[in-house]
């Protein structure tokens, strides 16, 4: 009976090259792809991710935020929330094939034979998995062999208390669908992919074929382990070839130097089936930030670990590396503290004396007690803080000095404000706006907003001030709204040229990286699943001046290329930083003139603070936002 192998992969939106959707729909067309036969792909979905999130989740997106009082707790944008997380992939791709590029090529009757069983494996997907939201899928009959891409979302719709009633997570989605680990390496995800293949393999005997077991000896291998065990392999035969050859024709350097590639490799793979052995450990910490930071270094470590709903798990022999990395840990400071500097940060640009101050922080529910040092106990609090614990700009004697600094400033402003007026100057809107600027904030209806986040606030360490400062500064050297509006109009030009360079180095390096594949299978005998020895010969027709012995070449080109894009993303990212600054400089140049620069800012504190507005648009209460 004739034989398929079957291959089914999973990749993961956050790795590297493991998912490519523009790839899969072909809004760009690699050198593998024959566009004469992109039009026979089948394109079976074809949904954007963020437009998958809407639907899924909108309607428990919404009903959590409504359910939130505290606007730092609703969730804006979920698509991003998950993507910019460390507990959940947004998407995941699961690559499809039946046979390869030898047994099963696109155009052969093996080739359409294999169509037919992706085609049905693709159309009974969705429905044996329930919890698996395919957005996009496509099966490409325009490469070497055909292969079908099915991206999805994974979520779960049952067993949360807290967060979303409907929410995206691989393992509850794999619960709901009936998947249990029996053990730390038999979990839910090997059992569902197993049953993938298990499903692969029965339409494989309803069209009459028996699967190919291809490689079997690597079924349960990492990626890691895997290429390790390859290099061992190569390096072993390549010493073998070195000992059978004829004395004269031995170099004695190479034969150490396999020796020695053989004994580093044969070390890492015993290293690896050691970790590979070892059981599973749990972590659980009280302190998220503890966790987190504990995971990052384990990240920068390249130690695996799987987060889990109370923690994660990590393997036993790394258990004294974790420990060590507990001990090296460094609590933040206390929340309350940093909401005391925050109070009192406040304080000091609305009170005239520290007598002020402290009345105002009594009336806001803190306890105050004078003595040798001011110390207040906040309302959350069961202890009192010395003030002058808080840092050297929180001693009674600094929140003094700070005081009178603030009214320095303020009395000087209005001397300026008053020479402008009797000159008449143009800068006269400008510190009047300052001004109110003050006024605003002192009332308590606008947000701080430091320049330097290891100072504490003050005017001269106010972001927002400091845009004013500068418009300020452009107005005295002559600028108008007009020569503001053509010296945006100038940035947006460069921006975009900046931008069309950065596109090219980058499209030239990619095609760098792509001929140094046709040439490593050419000439350095590489096994490419993007390319055939004869597709590569195919393609090098056109390089006439490329042979054995110069195609090396290609890696100088690649490192003097890669700092071309390094060159061309700073130009790219100065142009713009350089058109934000114009921008905000029209900006509040209109508003400035117009009067509505405060206004405008303590609307948007009051959308802010008050606003129940959820990422759809739409008001809890029903009404359309305005």
């Amino acid at each position: 009976m004739e034989k398929y192998s079957i291959s089914f992969t999973l990749g993961r939106a956050s790795d590297q090259h493991g998912v490519n959707l523009a790839h899969n729909n072909r809004q760009f067309t690699a050198p593998n792809v024959d566009e004469s036969r992109s039009c026979q792909n089948i394109s079976y979905v074809r949904q954007g991710v963020r437009e998958a999130y809407q639907q899924l989740f909108s309607a428990a997106l919404g009903e959590y935020n409504a359910a939130q009082k505290k606007p730092c707790r609703r969730i804006q944008d979920y698509y991003s929330h998950i993507a910019n997380g460390r507990r959940e992939e947004p998407y995941y791709e699961a690559v499809v094939q039946f046979g390869d590029v030898r047994t099963a090529p696109c155009g052969s009757e093996r080739g359409e034979i294999a169509r037919q069983m992706l085609d049905e494996y693709m159309r009974g997907f969705q429905e044996r998995n329930p919890n698996l939201h395919v957005f996009n899928a496509v099966l490409h009959l325009d490469e070497a062999s055909p292969h079908l891409h099915i991206d999805f979302v994974p979520f779960y719709t049952q067993g949360r208390v807290n967060g979303l009633r409907k929410g995206v997570s691989m393992r509850s989605a794999l619960d709901e669908m009936g998947f249990r680990a029996k053990s730390p390496r038999e979990n839910r995800l090997v059992a569902w992919e197993a049953r993938e293949r298990t499903e692969m393999e029965s339409i494989l005997h309803r069209h009459g074929y028996i699967r190919e077991d291809v490689g079997a000896h690597y079924a349960h291998m990492t990626v890691e382990e895997y290429k390790y065990t390859m290099d061992h392999e190569r390096s072993a035969e390549a010493l073998m070839r070195v000992k059978g050859a004829a004395a004269g024709n031995l170099s004695e350097d190479r034969v150490r130097r396999l020796q020695a590639e053989l004994s580093g490799t044969s070390s890492r793979l015993e290293q690896l089936e050691h970790e590979r052995q070892s059981p599973y450990r749990a972590f659980f910490y009280s302190a998220q930030e503890k966790q987190a930071w504990i995971l990052e270094k384990l990240e920068e470590m390249d130690i695996p670990f799987r987060e889990t709903e109370n923690g994660f798990e990590a393997q036993a022999c790394y258990v004294q590396i974790i420990r060590r990395l507990e001990k090296e840990y460094k609590a933040p400071r206390s929340l309350i503290r940093d909401q005391l500097r925050e109070q009192l940060d406040r304080l000091v640009m609305q009170c005239d004396t520290v007598d002020d101050l402290t009345d105002t922080l009594r009336e806001q529910g803190y306890d105050v007690r004078r003595g040798k040092y001011l110390s207040v106990r906040p309302p959350e609090s069961s202890a009192y803080i010395r003030l002058k614990s808080l840092g050297e700009y929180y001693s009674e004697f600094a929140l003094k000095n700070r005081i009178a600094a603030r009214l320095r400033y303020e009395k000087a402003l209005e001397k300026c404000i008053a020479d402008a007026r009797r000159a008449d100057a143009p800068t006269l809107y400008v510190l009047r706006t300052v001004q109110l600027y003050t006024i605003a904030f002192s009332q308590g209806a606008l947000p701080i907003r430091r320049r330097d986040a290891h100072k504490p606030f003050a005017w001269t360490n106010d972001a927002e001030l400091d845009r004013l400062f500068l418009l300020h500064r452009r107005i005295s050297e002559g600028a108008t709204l007009d020569s503001l509006r053509a010296d945006l109009a100038e940035k947006e030009k460069t921006a975009s040229e900046k931008a069309d360079c950065l596109d090219a180095a980058q499209a030239k390096l990619r095609r760098y990286y792509e001929m140094k594949e046709l040439l490593e299978v050419l000439f350095g005998g590489k096994l490419s699943p993007v390319f055939s020895p004869d597709q590569a010969e195919q393609l090098l027709h056109e390089f006439p001046t490329i042979n054995e012995s110069n195609w090396r070449n290609i890696d100088r080109l690649i490192e003097a290329q890669q700092e071309a894009v390094s060159k061309a993303s700073a130009e790219d990212d100065a142009a713009r930083q350089e058109l934000r600054e114009a921008a905000m400089l029209v900006t509040a140049m209109e508003k400035v003139m117009g009067g509505t620069y405060v206004q405008s800012l303590v609307a948007d504190e009051n959308d802010r603070r008050d606003s129940e507005i959820v990422p759809n648009g739409i008001r809890p209460g029903g009404g359309a936002i305005q």
